[in-house]
């Protein structure tokens, strides 16, 4: 038995990090976005969105990108030159601006994720993607807490949310039970084996991505 499970069974009330694992390395959620970001890079081009900051539409996208935007409704982050909230931009973002817009671990946050949705279509240009990883097992984030961490996602939830916004929609999802207890407990990505990561297992998913055309 691997020795760190040894370690959480026998300490059951605390987990081995406290923080996704961020205190041993990667967070295991990460690998999956990082993947599904680089199976879909073609999409990351033209103008571009994310929030936060700018690191995926970077590392994916390239010189591919001619136009990179950042959002945040916090006006203290410097990486933002959009300062907004996404469930409604009508006086800051044009309709019809964005080639791609990437929402990474986003959705969660939102207590009206449709009007957030929404607002995405409304910005992104007609046949532009919209790149979304949503959590589907995850402790309360250790930032927004409990009050600020609203949403788990299934792919059916994700599916049904979507298909009745967007023209193209393809929902996947990713982990196994291994990765799931794995993630839960705090382990980090190097904790992991590599072949353990190469299972997708739909009955226990860490991680909803979708594919979304205008």
């Amino acid at each position: 038995m691997n020795p760190k499970f040894v370690y959480f069974i026998t300490n059951q009330n605390k987990p081995i990090s406290d923080i996704y694992g961020l205190d041993r390395g990667i967070a295991i959620d990460r690998f999956y976005i990082e993947k599904f970001l680089e199976e879909n890079k073609t999409c990351i081009r033209g103008s571009c969105l994310e929030l936060l900051n700018n690191n995926y539409t970077i590392k994916y996208g390239g010189k591919n990108v001619l136009k990179s935007d950042v959002l945040d409704i916090e006006k203290d982050n410097k990486e933002a030159n959009i300062i907004g909230d996404l469930r409604d931009l009508k006086k800051i973002i044009p309709d019809n601006s964005y080639d791609c817009i990437i929402l990474t671990q986003v959705l969660q946050f939102i207590d009206d994720y449709n009007l957030a949705l929404l607002e995405c279509k409304r910005i992104l240009k007609p046949g532009g993607y919209l790149l979304i990883t949503a959590p589907s097992i995850s402790r309360i984030d250790c930032v927004a807490g409990v009050g600020g961490d609203f949403w788990r996602f299934t792919k059916a939830s994700l599916n049904y949310i979507l298909n009745d916004k967007f023209s193209y929609v393809n929902v996947s999802s990713f982990g196994n039970v291994n990765i799931g207890a794995s993630f839960l407990i705090g382990l980090s990505e190097q904790d992991i084996s590599k072949h353990s990561y190469n299972l997708n297992d739909e009955n226990f998913p860490i991680l909803i991505t979708a594919v979304v055309t205008k």
